[in-house]
């Protein structure tokens, strides 16, 4: 079995394709991440609100996914987490008592 083994004949093509695809999911899984993480932050840390903390993540999370070339995924996430911040904005805005 070793002796067919012969240095420098494997055909590597498929595992770089591989290679590529973990890291570019590893990427955008990361960016995504550090965007949820920047978002909650700016909600819960600082007296911006979520609308504001909304609008800075989309423009970061925009010029990060330009800058790195993302893909359809990526920005799919991005609006899909957009509209989803928007809802739940808007319903705890909708329940919550008045602001005193």
């Amino acid at each position: 079995m070793a002796s067919e083994y012969t240095r420098g004949e494997m055909d590597v093509a498929d595992h770089k394709r591989v290679y590529s695809g973990v890291m570019k999911a590893g990427m955008t899984t990361g960016l995504l991440t550090g965007l949820i993480v920047f978002y909650l932050s700016v909600v819960f840390g600082t007296q911006a609100g979520w609308f504001a903390a909304l609008i800075g993540t989309v423009v970061i999370g925009g010029a990060l996914g330009y800058a790195l070339k993302q893909k359809t995924l990526y920005w799919t996430s991005l609006v899909v987490m957009a509209v989803i911040a928007v809802i739940a904005g808007g319903l705890v805005s909708l329940f919550s008592g008045p602001v005193a």
